[in-house]
Protein backbone atom coordinates (compact mmCIF):
# COMPACT_ATOMS: atom_id res chain seq x y z
CA UNK A 1 0.00 0.00 0.00
CA UNK A 2 1.17 3.19 -0.61
CA UNK A 3 1.46 5.66 1.96
CA UNK A 4 -0.68 8.95 2.16
CA UNK A 5 1.05 12.06 0.81
CA UNK A 6 0.21 14.16 3.89
CA UNK A 7 2.50 12.20 6.06
CA UNK A 8 5.10 11.06 3.92
CA UNK A 9 8.97 11.31 5.21
CA UNK A 10 12.11 12.40 2.62
CA UNK A 11 13.75 10.00 4.32
CA UNK A 12 11.38 7.61 2.45
CA UNK A 13 12.77 8.53 -0.95
CA UNK A 14 15.53 6.22 -1.78
CA UNK A 15 18.35 8.24 -2.85
CA UNK A 16 18.67 7.67 -6.44
CA UNK A 17 14.84 8.34 -7.57
CA UNK A 18 16.22 11.51 -8.91
CA UNK A 19 12.97 14.25 -7.69
CA UNK A 20 11.97 16.95 -9.37
CA UNK A 21 11.16 19.91 -7.11
CA UNK A 22 7.79 22.57 -7.27
CA UNK A 23 7.58 25.56 -7.27
CA UNK A 24 8.34 27.19 -4.31
CA UNK A 25 5.28 28.95 -4.06
CA UNK A 26 2.57 26.15 -3.38
CA UNK A 27 -0.94 27.86 -3.40
CA UNK A 28 -4.21 26.43 -4.01
CA UNK A 29 -4.28 26.94 -7.43
CA UNK A 30 -1.23 25.36 -7.54
CA UNK A 31 -2.26 22.19 -5.93
CA UNK A 32 -5.36 22.13 -8.54
CA UNK A 33 -2.96 22.29 -11.68
CA UNK A 34 -0.72 19.43 -9.77
CA UNK A 35 -3.71 17.43 -8.73
CA UNK A 36 -5.23 17.05 -12.39
CA UNK A 37 -1.78 15.56 -13.53
CA UNK A 38 -0.88 13.75 -10.50
CA UNK A 39 -0.49 10.09 -10.74
CA UNK A 40 0.72 7.46 -7.67
CA UNK A 41 2.49 3.82 -7.40
CA UNK A 42 2.70 1.93 -4.37
CA UNK A 43 6.07 0.67 -2.91
CA UNK A 44 7.32 -1.61 0.21
CA UNK A 45 9.30 -1.60 3.28
CA UNK A 46 9.25 -4.47 5.34
CA UNK A 47 9.20 -4.60 8.91
CA UNK A 48 10.93 -7.57 10.75
CA UNK A 49 10.37 -8.97 14.54
CA UNK A 50 14.06 -8.12 16.10
CA UNK A 51 13.79 -11.75 17.54
CA UNK A 52 14.13 -14.03 14.49
CA UNK A 53 14.19 -11.82 11.16
CA UNK A 54 10.69 -12.96 10.26
CA UNK A 55 8.53 -9.92 8.43
CA UNK A 56 5.90 -8.91 10.31
CA UNK A 57 4.19 -6.30 8.34
CA UNK A 58 5.38 -3.56 5.45
CA UNK A 59 4.96 0.08 5.42
CA UNK A 60 3.65 1.11 2.48
CA UNK A 61 5.44 4.30 0.66
CA UNK A 62 3.72 6.47 -2.40
CA UNK A 63 6.08 7.34 -5.01
CA UNK A 64 4.38 10.71 -7.10
CA UNK A 65 4.77 11.13 -10.78
CA UNK A 66 3.37 13.22 -13.26
CA UNK A 67 1.56 12.31 -16.57
CA UNK A 68 4.35 12.67 -18.53
CA UNK A 69 6.62 10.42 -15.80
CA UNK A 70 8.75 12.95 -14.46
CA UNK A 71 9.11 11.88 -10.48
CA UNK A 72 8.48 14.43 -7.74
CA UNK A 73 9.91 14.90 -3.92
CA UNK A 74 7.43 13.75 -1.87
CA UNK A 75 7.87 16.16 0.70
CA UNK A 76 7.35 19.20 -1.85
CA UNK A 77 3.57 17.11 -2.77
CA UNK A 78 2.93 17.49 0.55
CA UNK A 79 3.55 20.72 1.47
CA UNK A 80 1.94 21.61 -1.35
CA UNK A 81 -1.17 19.95 0.18
CA UNK A 82 -1.22 21.48 3.02
CA UNK A 83 -0.82 24.93 1.50
CA UNK A 84 -4.04 24.42 0.09
CA UNK A 85 -5.57 22.95 3.32
CA UNK A 86 -7.20 19.52 4.71
CA UNK A 87 -9.44 19.09 1.66
CA UNK A 88 -5.96 18.81 -0.92
CA UNK A 89 -4.77 16.69 2.11
CA UNK A 90 -7.55 14.19 2.10
CA UNK A 91 -7.64 14.28 -1.63
CA UNK A 92 -3.84 13.33 -1.28
CA UNK A 93 -4.89 10.51 0.80
CA UNK A 94 -7.41 9.49 -1.66
CA UNK A 95 -4.98 9.22 -4.22
CA UNK A 96 -2.63 7.06 -1.63
CA UNK A 97 -5.38 4.82 -0.69
CA UNK A 98 -6.46 3.86 -4.54
CA UNK A 99 -2.95 2.79 -5.26
CA UNK A 100 -2.82 0.92 -2.19
CA UNK A 101 -5.78 -1.09 -2.91
CA UNK A 102 -4.71 -1.96 -6.47
CA UNK A 103 -1.39 -2.64 -5.37
CA UNK A 104 -1.67 -4.96 -2.43
CA UNK A 105 -3.52 -7.98 -3.51
CA UNK A 106 -0.40 -10.31 -3.46
CA UNK A 107 0.90 -9.57 0.39
CA UNK A 108 1.78 -12.59 2.62
CA UNK A 109 -0.66 -14.39 4.88
CA UNK A 110 -0.56 -13.07 8.07
CA UNK A 111 1.20 -10.02 7.35
CA UNK A 112 0.06 -6.68 8.66
CA UNK A 113 0.00 -3.08 6.49
CA UNK A 114 1.13 -0.18 7.80
CA UNK A 115 -0.18 3.18 6.05
CA UNK A 116 0.56 6.85 6.88
CA UNK A 117 -2.42 8.76 7.32
CA UNK A 118 -3.03 12.21 7.63
CA UNK A 119 -4.14 13.50 11.10
CA UNK A 120 -6.48 15.70 8.74
CA UNK A 121 -8.45 13.36 7.05
CA UNK A 122 -8.78 11.53 10.57
CA UNK A 123 -10.83 14.20 12.10
CA UNK A 124 -12.60 15.18 8.91
CA UNK A 125 -12.64 12.83 6.30
CA UNK A 126 -12.53 8.91 7.94
CA UNK A 127 -14.61 7.71 5.38
CA UNK A 128 -11.81 8.06 2.93
CA UNK A 129 -10.12 5.18 5.37
CA UNK A 130 -12.88 2.93 5.67
CA UNK A 131 -12.01 0.64 2.46
CA UNK A 132 -8.88 -0.01 4.28
CA UNK A 133 -10.39 -2.54 6.28
CA UNK A 134 -12.17 -4.46 3.80
CA UNK A 135 -8.16 -5.04 2.27
CA UNK A 136 -6.97 -9.19 2.76
CA UNK A 137 -4.41 -8.04 5.97
CA UNK A 138 -4.56 -6.32 9.01
CA UNK A 139 -4.21 -2.50 8.42
CA UNK A 140 -2.43 -0.42 11.18
CA UNK A 141 -2.89 3.18 10.79
CA UNK A 142 0.63 5.49 11.13
CA UNK A 143 -0.28 8.96 12.74
CA UNK A 144 2.59 11.28 12.81
CA UNK A 145 3.40 13.27 16.11
CA UNK A 146 5.54 15.95 14.11
CA UNK A 147 1.59 17.25 13.15
CA UNK A 148 0.00 19.19 16.41
CA UNK A 149 -3.61 18.55 17.10
CA UNK A 150 -5.46 21.41 18.74
CA UNK A 151 -6.27 20.98 22.16
CA UNK A 152 -10.08 21.95 21.12
CA UNK A 153 -10.24 18.63 18.80
CA UNK A 154 -8.43 15.95 20.88
CA UNK A 155 -11.84 14.63 22.21
CA UNK A 156 -13.09 14.46 18.62
CA UNK A 157 -9.94 13.03 17.08
CA UNK A 158 -10.19 10.14 19.97
CA UNK A 159 -13.34 9.54 18.90
CA UNK A 160 -12.26 9.01 15.57
CA UNK A 161 -9.88 6.67 15.92
CA UNK A 162 -11.90 4.21 18.40
CA UNK A 163 -14.23 4.61 15.26
CA UNK A 164 -11.13 3.42 12.93
CA UNK A 165 -10.39 0.62 15.56
CA UNK A 166 -13.64 -0.79 15.65
CA UNK A 167 -13.93 -1.08 11.86
CA UNK A 168 -10.79 -3.63 12.65
CA UNK A 169 -7.94 -1.12 11.70
CA UNK A 170 -4.72 -0.76 14.08
CA UNK A 171 -2.94 2.28 15.36
CA UNK A 172 0.60 3.48 15.28
CA UNK A 173 1.84 6.46 16.01
CA UNK A 174 4.91 7.63 13.88
CA UNK A 175 7.66 9.60 14.60
CA UNK A 176 7.92 8.85 18.70
CA UNK A 177 10.56 11.31 19.90
CA UNK A 178 10.89 13.94 17.22
CA UNK A 179 7.31 16.34 18.46
CA UNK A 180 7.19 18.01 21.65
CA UNK A 181 4.94 16.57 23.43
CA UNK A 182 6.78 12.95 24.52
CA UNK A 183 5.12 10.36 25.96
CA UNK A 184 1.84 12.77 26.56
CA UNK A 185 1.04 11.71 23.07
CA UNK A 186 1.56 7.62 23.60
CA UNK A 187 -0.75 8.62 26.76
CA UNK A 188 -3.37 10.08 24.99
CA UNK A 189 -3.24 7.82 21.80
CA UNK A 190 -2.74 4.82 23.59
CA UNK A 191 -1.56 3.47 19.96
CA UNK A 192 -0.91 -0.70 18.96
CA UNK A 193 2.58 0.24 18.01
CA UNK A 194 5.20 3.36 18.51
CA UNK A 195 7.97 3.92 16.25
CA UNK A 196 11.04 5.59 16.80
CA UNK A 197 12.08 8.45 15.03
CA UNK A 198 14.86 7.47 12.58
CA UNK A 199 16.99 10.85 14.13
CA UNK A 200 17.08 8.56 17.69
CA UNK A 201 17.94 5.58 15.59
CA UNK A 202 20.85 6.73 13.86
CA UNK A 203 23.98 6.43 15.85
CA UNK A 204 22.05 5.34 18.69
CA UNK A 205 25.39 2.78 19.73
CA UNK A 206 27.01 5.85 19.98
CA UNK A 207 24.96 8.33 21.86
CA UNK A 208 23.95 7.24 25.57
CA UNK A 209 21.44 10.07 25.39
CA UNK A 210 19.87 8.26 22.77
CA UNK A 211 19.83 4.81 23.91
CA UNK A 212 18.64 5.95 26.98
CA UNK A 213 15.98 7.75 25.53
CA UNK A 214 15.14 4.83 23.26
CA UNK A 215 14.67 2.34 26.86
CA UNK A 216 13.19 5.02 28.06
CA UNK A 217 10.64 4.71 25.41
CA UNK A 218 10.47 0.93 25.06
CA UNK A 219 9.79 0.70 29.30
CA UNK A 220 7.02 2.89 28.96
CA UNK A 221 5.69 1.37 25.69
CA UNK A 222 6.09 -1.99 27.85
CA UNK A 223 3.94 -1.66 30.88
CA UNK A 224 1.22 0.39 28.44
CA UNK A 225 1.30 -2.96 25.71
CA UNK A 226 2.80 -0.82 22.99
CA UNK A 227 5.21 -2.64 20.92
CA UNK A 228 7.87 -0.62 19.38
CA UNK A 229 9.35 -0.60 15.87
CA UNK A 230 12.72 1.55 15.23
CA UNK A 231 13.00 2.68 11.62
CA UNK A 232 15.66 4.04 9.75
CA UNK A 233 18.20 1.32 10.48
CA UNK A 234 21.14 1.31 9.04
CA UNK A 235 23.85 -0.16 10.39
CA UNK A 236 24.48 -3.66 11.92
CA UNK A 237 25.60 -2.01 15.47
CA UNK A 238 22.42 -0.18 15.75
CA UNK A 239 19.70 -3.20 14.99
CA UNK A 240 22.24 -4.17 17.85
CA UNK A 241 21.94 -1.63 20.44
CA UNK A 242 17.87 -1.82 19.30
CA UNK A 243 18.04 -5.15 20.01
CA UNK A 244 19.78 -5.15 23.60
CA UNK A 245 17.51 -1.98 24.61
CA UNK A 246 14.10 -4.10 24.07
CA UNK A 247 12.80 -2.79 20.97
CA UNK A 248 10.28 -5.65 19.24
CA UNK A 249 10.66 -4.35 15.52
CA UNK A 250 13.01 -2.67 12.87
CA UNK A 251 12.85 -1.45 9.92
CA UNK A 252 15.05 0.36 7.71
CA UNK A 253 17.79 0.34 4.77
CA UNK A 254 20.24 -1.98 6.36
CA UNK A 255 17.43 -4.76 5.82
CA UNK A 256 15.63 -3.92 2.34
CA UNK A 257 15.09 -0.64 0.75
CA UNK A 258 11.35 0.21 -0.80
CA UNK A 259 10.12 -2.24 -3.48
CA UNK A 260 7.25 -2.41 -5.21
CA UNK A 261 6.69 -6.47 -4.58
CA UNK A 262 6.76 -8.61 -1.36
CA UNK A 263 9.98 -10.10 0.41
CA UNK A 264 9.74 -13.96 1.64
CA UNK A 265 8.44 -14.04 4.95
CA UNK A 266 11.74 -14.98 6.12
CA UNK A 267 14.76 -12.55 5.40
CA UNK A 268 18.03 -12.73 5.44
CA UNK A 269 18.78 -11.13 8.75
CA UNK A 270 21.92 -9.78 10.54
CA UNK A 271 22.86 -12.02 13.29
CA UNK A 272 23.27 -8.81 15.45
CA UNK A 273 20.28 -8.62 16.88
CA UNK A 274 18.79 -10.15 19.94
CA UNK A 275 18.11 -13.79 20.37
CA UNK A 276 15.23 -15.13 20.79
CA UNK A 277 15.15 -15.78 24.65
CA UNK A 278 15.36 -19.17 26.41
CA UNK A 279 12.47 -19.51 29.13
CA UNK A 280 14.27 -18.65 32.85
CA UNK A 281 13.99 -21.30 35.19
CA UNK A 282 14.84 -18.54 37.77
CA UNK A 283 11.67 -16.67 36.67
CA UNK A 284 9.51 -19.13 35.81
CA UNK A 285 10.05 -20.03 40.07
CA UNK A 286 9.52 -16.75 40.83
CA UNK A 287 6.55 -16.45 38.86
CA UNK A 288 5.24 -19.23 40.37
CA UNK A 289 5.87 -18.81 43.48
CA UNK A 290 4.15 -15.77 43.74
CA UNK A 291 0.64 -17.49 42.63
CA UNK A 292 1.39 -20.01 45.20
CA UNK A 293 1.88 -17.35 47.65
CA UNK A 294 -1.59 -15.32 46.54
CA UNK A 295 -3.90 -18.82 46.65
CA UNK A 296 -1.72 -19.40 50.39
CA UNK A 297 -3.14 -15.88 51.22
CA UNK A 298 -6.65 -16.61 49.67
CA UNK A 299 -7.20 -13.70 47.63
CA UNK A 300 -10.16 -14.25 45.74
CA UNK A 301 -11.55 -13.36 42.42
CA UNK A 302 -10.75 -9.89 41.40
CA UNK A 303 -9.01 -8.14 38.37
CA UNK A 304 -5.90 -7.37 40.03
CA UNK A 305 -5.53 -11.19 40.25
CA UNK A 306 -5.91 -11.38 36.72
CA UNK A 307 -3.38 -9.00 35.95
CA UNK A 308 -1.05 -10.95 38.33
CA UNK A 309 -1.58 -14.07 36.77
CA UNK A 310 -0.82 -13.23 33.16
CA UNK A 311 2.11 -11.21 34.29
CA UNK A 312 3.05 -13.77 36.22
CA UNK A 313 2.83 -16.29 32.94
CA UNK A 314 4.84 -14.14 30.93
CA UNK A 315 7.52 -14.12 33.08
CA UNK A 316 7.94 -17.44 33.21
CA UNK A 317 7.36 -18.11 29.54
CA UNK A 318 9.31 -15.25 28.00
CA UNK A 319 5.72 -15.59 25.80
CA UNK A 320 5.06 -12.73 23.08
CA UNK A 321 1.48 -12.52 24.58
CA UNK A 322 -0.49 -14.11 27.32
CA UNK A 323 -4.34 -13.83 27.49
CA UNK A 324 -6.88 -14.99 30.45
CA UNK A 325 -10.21 -15.49 29.43
CA UNK A 326 -13.19 -15.91 31.99
CA UNK A 327 -16.60 -17.65 30.66
CA UNK A 328 -19.15 -15.33 31.14
CA UNK A 329 -22.68 -16.04 29.16
CA UNK A 330 -21.49 -18.91 26.76
CA UNK A 331 -18.19 -16.93 25.55
CA UNK A 332 -14.42 -16.83 26.46
CA UNK A 333 -14.24 -12.94 27.26
CA UNK A 334 -10.55 -11.95 28.20
CA UNK A 335 -10.21 -10.20 31.26
CA UNK A 336 -6.62 -9.51 30.91
CA UNK A 337 -3.64 -9.71 28.59
CA UNK A 338 -0.02 -8.93 28.59
CA UNK A 339 1.44 -8.19 25.26
CA UNK A 340 0.16 -7.32 21.69
CA UNK A 341 -2.99 -6.84 21.04
CA UNK A 342 -3.93 -4.73 24.06
CA UNK A 343 -7.22 -6.16 23.54
CA UNK A 344 -7.72 -9.94 22.59
CA UNK A 345 -10.99 -10.95 20.92
CA UNK A 346 -13.97 -12.94 22.99
CA UNK A 347 -14.07 -16.73 21.83
CA UNK A 348 -17.79 -18.00 21.88
CA UNK A 349 -18.38 -21.38 22.58
CA UNK A 350 -19.90 -22.31 19.72
CA UNK A 351 -17.15 -20.91 17.42
CA UNK A 352 -14.94 -23.55 15.95
CA UNK A 353 -11.71 -22.11 17.05
CA UNK A 354 -9.55 -24.57 18.94
CA UNK A 355 -9.34 -22.75 22.20
CA UNK A 356 -13.33 -22.99 23.01
CA UNK A 357 -12.80 -26.72 22.22
CA UNK A 358 -10.09 -27.02 24.61
CA UNK A 359 -12.26 -25.44 27.35
CA UNK A 360 -14.75 -27.60 26.80
CA UNK A 361 -13.17 -30.74 26.97
CA UNK A 362 -10.74 -29.53 29.73
CA UNK A 363 -7.44 -30.20 27.46
CA UNK A 364 -4.82 -28.36 26.56
CA UNK A 365 -4.39 -27.37 22.99
CA UNK A 366 -1.09 -26.95 21.18
CA UNK A 367 0.09 -25.10 17.74
CA UNK A 368 3.24 -24.65 16.48
CA UNK A 369 2.98 -23.76 13.23
CA UNK A 370 1.51 -19.71 12.01
CA UNK A 371 -2.34 -19.14 11.70
CA UNK A 372 -3.70 -16.95 9.18
CA UNK A 373 -6.73 -16.92 11.84
CA UNK A 374 -6.97 -15.76 15.81
CA UNK A 375 -6.46 -12.18 16.07
CA UNK A 376 -4.74 -9.31 14.74
CA UNK A 377 -1.51 -10.32 14.65
CA UNK A 378 -0.72 -14.24 13.32
CA UNK A 379 1.36 -16.01 16.13
CA UNK A 380 3.68 -18.82 15.05
CA UNK A 381 3.08 -20.56 18.26
CA UNK A 382 0.77 -20.81 21.21
CA UNK A 383 -0.52 -23.26 24.19
CA UNK A 384 -3.84 -23.07 25.66
CA UNK A 385 -4.39 -24.46 29.07
CA UNK A 386 -7.86 -24.52 31.02
CA UNK A 387 -8.38 -23.04 33.91
CA UNK A 388 -10.50 -25.17 36.42
CA UNK A 389 -11.57 -23.48 39.56
CA UNK A 390 -13.98 -25.55 42.13
CA UNK A 391 -14.38 -28.24 39.89
CA UNK A 392 -15.74 -25.96 37.11
CA UNK A 393 -14.69 -24.81 33.93
CA UNK A 394 -13.77 -20.66 34.92
CA UNK A 395 -11.62 -20.17 31.61
CA UNK A 396 -8.36 -20.73 29.76
CA UNK A 397 -4.85 -19.21 29.94
CA UNK A 398 -3.01 -18.88 26.67
CA UNK A 399 0.53 -17.75 25.84
CA UNK A 400 1.45 -17.19 22.50
CA UNK A 401 5.17 -16.71 20.43
CA UNK A 402 5.76 -14.82 17.08
CA UNK A 403 7.71 -17.92 16.33
CA UNK A 404 7.05 -21.27 15.15
CA UNK A 405 7.59 -24.53 16.88
CA UNK A 406 8.28 -23.05 20.72
CA UNK A 407 6.28 -24.93 22.71
CA UNK A 408 8.37 -27.75 24.16
CA UNK A 409 6.91 -30.25 26.52
CA UNK A 410 8.54 -28.48 29.99
CA UNK A 411 6.84 -25.12 28.71
CA UNK A 412 3.72 -26.91 28.28
CA UNK A 413 3.83 -28.84 31.79
CA UNK A 414 5.12 -25.24 33.20
CA UNK A 415 2.03 -23.33 31.79
CA UNK A 416 -0.64 -26.19 32.60
CA UNK A 417 0.91 -25.74 36.13
CA UNK A 418 0.43 -21.76 36.40
CA UNK A 419 -3.14 -22.43 35.03
CA UNK A 420 -4.05 -25.18 37.94
CA UNK A 421 -2.36 -22.79 40.40
CA UNK A 422 -4.58 -20.03 38.97
CA UNK A 423 -7.35 -22.22 39.73
CA UNK A 424 -6.68 -22.81 42.89
CA UNK A 425 -6.45 -18.82 43.67
CA UNK A 426 -9.52 -18.21 41.96
CA UNK A 427 -11.72 -20.33 43.84
CA UNK A 428 -9.58 -19.13 47.27
CA UNK A 429 -12.89 -17.98 49.63
CA UNK A 430 -12.29 -17.04 53.26
CA UNK A 431 -16.09 -16.57 53.78
CA UNK A 432 -16.38 -17.01 57.60
CA UNK A 433 -12.80 -16.36 58.69
CA UNK A 434 -12.24 -12.99 58.52
CA UNK A 435 -12.27 -11.28 62.26
CA UNK A 436 -14.56 -8.43 63.14
CA UNK A 437 -13.02 -5.08 63.40
CA UNK A 438 -14.53 -4.70 66.97
CA UNK A 439 -11.76 -8.13 67.37
CA UNK A 440 -9.43 -6.64 66.00
CA UNK A 441 -9.14 -3.05 67.64
CA UNK A 442 -9.58 -4.59 70.82
CA UNK A 443 -6.50 -7.44 70.39
CA UNK A 444 -4.62 -3.99 69.06
CA UNK A 445 -5.32 -2.21 71.89
CA UNK A 446 -4.31 -4.99 74.52
CA UNK A 447 -1.27 -4.95 73.15
CA UNK A 448 -0.87 -1.19 72.96
CA UNK A 449 -1.51 -1.00 76.69
CA UNK A 450 0.60 -4.10 77.51
CA UNK A 451 3.84 -3.49 75.11
CA UNK A 452 6.29 -6.24 74.18
CA UNK A 453 8.52 -6.39 71.19
CA UNK A 454 7.49 -3.87 68.65
CA UNK A 455 8.23 -5.62 65.43
CA UNK A 456 5.77 -8.63 66.72
CA UNK A 457 2.85 -5.85 67.54
CA UNK A 458 3.42 -4.59 64.20
CA UNK A 459 3.40 -7.76 62.33
CA UNK A 460 0.37 -8.89 64.00
CA UNK A 461 -1.55 -6.01 63.15
CA UNK A 462 -1.00 -6.02 59.57
CA UNK A 463 -1.68 -9.09 59.62
CA UNK A 464 -5.21 -8.03 61.32
CA UNK A 465 -5.61 -5.41 59.06
CA UNK A 466 -5.40 -7.62 55.74
CA UNK A 467 -7.38 -10.19 57.35
CA UNK A 468 -10.33 -7.57 58.39
CA UNK A 469 -10.20 -5.19 55.19
CA UNK A 470 -9.41 -8.31 52.46
CA UNK A 471 -6.48 -6.53 51.77
CA UNK A 472 -2.86 -7.45 51.03
CA UNK A 473 1.05 -6.84 51.22
CA UNK A 474 0.25 -4.32 53.62
CA UNK A 475 2.94 -2.62 55.38
CA UNK A 476 4.42 0.15 57.98
CA UNK A 477 6.47 2.83 57.52
CA UNK A 478 8.52 4.71 60.25
CA UNK A 479 10.10 7.80 61.14
CA UNK A 480 13.00 6.89 62.70
CA UNK A 481 15.03 10.48 62.32
CA UNK A 482 16.42 10.59 58.51
CA UNK A 483 15.09 7.56 58.21
CA UNK A 484 11.96 5.61 57.24
CA UNK A 485 11.36 2.19 58.20
CA UNK A 486 9.51 -0.11 56.61
CA UNK A 487 7.88 -3.24 58.58
CA UNK A 488 6.44 -6.21 56.17
CA UNK A 489 3.87 -9.17 57.88
CA UNK A 490 6.62 -11.11 58.73
CA UNK A 491 8.16 -8.29 60.95
CA UNK A 492 11.10 -7.41 58.68
CA UNK A 493 12.09 -4.00 58.69
CA UNK A 494 13.65 -2.24 55.56
CA UNK A 495 15.58 1.25 56.28
CA UNK A 496 14.95 3.98 53.27
CA UNK A 497 15.93 7.31 52.93
CA UNK A 498 13.15 9.80 54.75
CA UNK A 499 14.35 11.89 51.97
CA UNK A 500 13.00 9.91 49.18
CA UNK A 501 9.54 10.10 50.41
CA UNK A 502 9.69 13.63 51.38
CA UNK A 503 10.18 14.47 47.81
CA UNK A 504 7.60 15.08 45.58
CA UNK A 505 9.56 14.79 42.20
CA UNK A 506 10.90 11.06 43.22
CA UNK A 507 9.38 7.77 42.61
CA UNK A 508 8.18 7.27 45.76
CA UNK A 509 7.52 10.86 46.78
CA UNK A 510 4.83 10.01 44.20
CA UNK A 511 3.10 7.70 45.23
CA UNK A 512 0.36 7.84 48.08
CA UNK A 513 2.25 7.41 51.36
CA UNK A 514 4.76 9.99 49.90
CA UNK A 515 1.57 12.03 49.34
CA UNK A 516 0.59 11.36 53.01
CA UNK A 517 3.88 11.21 54.89
CA UNK A 518 4.10 14.87 53.33
CA UNK A 519 0.60 16.58 53.53
CA UNK A 520 -0.33 14.48 56.47
CA UNK A 521 -3.45 12.85 55.25
CA UNK A 522 -5.48 9.39 53.68
CA UNK A 523 -4.60 9.34 50.15
CA UNK A 524 -7.17 6.66 48.71
CA UNK A 525 -6.57 4.91 45.01
CA UNK A 526 -9.33 3.55 43.52
CA UNK A 527 -7.62 2.10 40.10
CA UNK A 528 -4.21 2.17 40.04
CA UNK A 529 -4.42 1.87 35.84
CA UNK A 530 -6.04 5.66 35.89
CA UNK A 531 -3.53 7.49 38.23
CA UNK A 532 -0.76 9.01 36.27
CA UNK A 533 1.85 9.13 38.91
CA UNK A 534 1.95 5.33 39.52
CA UNK A 535 2.35 4.50 35.87
CA UNK A 536 5.94 3.72 36.04
CA UNK A 537 5.65 0.90 38.80
CA UNK A 538 2.47 -0.02 37.02
CA UNK A 539 3.53 -3.63 36.13
CA UNK A 540 5.07 -4.36 39.12
CA UNK A 541 2.05 -3.60 40.96
CA UNK A 542 -0.28 -5.20 38.99
CA UNK A 543 2.28 -8.69 39.19
CA UNK A 544 1.34 -8.13 43.27
CA UNK A 545 -2.10 -8.47 42.50
CA UNK A 546 -2.69 -4.51 43.02
CA UNK A 547 -5.61 -2.41 41.99
CA UNK A 548 -6.66 -0.29 44.75
CA UNK A 549 -4.48 1.22 48.02
CA UNK A 550 -5.05 3.22 50.81
CA UNK A 551 -2.10 5.12 52.48
CA UNK A 552 -3.27 6.49 56.39
CA UNK A 553 -0.90 9.03 58.06
CA UNK A 554 -0.43 8.04 62.02
CA UNK A 555 0.09 11.31 63.64
CA UNK A 556 1.18 11.97 67.37
CA UNK A 557 1.03 15.34 68.45
CA UNK A 558 0.14 16.99 65.25
CA UNK A 559 3.50 15.62 63.41
CA UNK A 560 3.11 12.54 61.14
CA UNK A 561 5.48 9.21 62.85
CA UNK A 562 4.45 7.22 60.36
CA UNK A 563 2.44 5.47 57.58
CA UNK A 564 -0.29 2.60 57.16
CA UNK A 565 -0.17 1.55 53.89
CA UNK A 566 -2.69 -1.17 52.68
CA UNK A 567 -3.36 -2.88 48.75
CA UNK A 568 -5.86 -4.50 47.22
CA UNK A 569 -7.14 -6.58 44.19
CA UNK A 570 -10.34 -4.81 43.61
CA UNK A 571 -11.23 -1.77 41.97
CA UNK A 572 -12.25 0.79 44.63
CA UNK A 573 -12.32 -1.92 47.42
CA UNK A 574 -11.95 0.28 50.53
CA UNK A 575 -15.56 0.92 52.12
CA UNK A 576 -15.64 4.52 54.04
CA UNK A 577 -16.40 1.78 57.01
CA UNK A 578 -13.14 -0.06 56.29
CA UNK A 579 -11.26 3.68 55.94
CA UNK A 580 -12.53 4.71 59.06
CA UNK A 581 -10.98 0.90 60.68
CA UNK A 582 -7.99 1.99 59.16
CA UNK A 583 -7.91 5.42 60.92
CA UNK A 584 -8.45 3.89 63.80
CA UNK A 585 -5.81 1.69 63.91
CA UNK A 586 -3.49 4.54 62.35
CA UNK A 587 -4.61 6.49 65.62
CA UNK A 588 -3.67 3.79 68.28
CA UNK A 589 -0.09 3.17 66.30
CA UNK A 590 0.23 6.87 66.35
CA UNK A 591 0.17 7.00 69.94
CA UNK A 592 2.19 3.80 70.54
CA UNK A 593 4.96 4.88 68.24
CA UNK A 594 4.79 8.44 69.09
CA UNK A 595 5.28 7.45 73.19
CA UNK A 596 7.72 4.87 72.72
CA UNK A 597 9.91 7.37 70.48
CA UNK A 598 9.63 9.95 73.52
Amino acid sequence: MSVPLSSLKAADLPADMGATPLLPQMDAPVWRELRGDLNMRSVFQPIVAITHGRVAAYEALSRPRLSDGTELAILDVVDCARAAGPEAEAELDDLAIAAIRQSVGDIPAGVMLFVNVSPATVLDRPELLYPLAELNCTVVLEVTERTDIPDTRWQAFNLALDMLRWRGLMIAMDDCGAGYSGLNRLVALRPDFAKVDMELVHGVDRDSAKAQLVEALVSFARRAGIAVIAEGVETEAELRTLGELGVAYVQGFLLARPKSGFLAPQMEFPQSGRAVPAADPKAALGAAMRLVRMAARGLGDAPGLYAAIVHAARDATGADLVVLRRLVEQELRPVASSGVPADPAALPLSSADPLALAFITERPFVRQTRSEQGGNIAYGSLFGAPVVADGFGWGILTVKFLEENRIRGDLADLVAGLADEAGLILAANRGGLLPSRTEALDLLRFAVAHPGDPSVLLARVIRDVERVTGSHDCWIGIVHGDRFDIVSDGGEVGATELSEWLDATSEVGRMPPGISLREARRVVVDDIRLDESLKPQLEDLLQMAIISAAATPMMYEGRVVGILKAYHSTVAAFTEDQLLFLEEVAGLLGAYLGRSQG
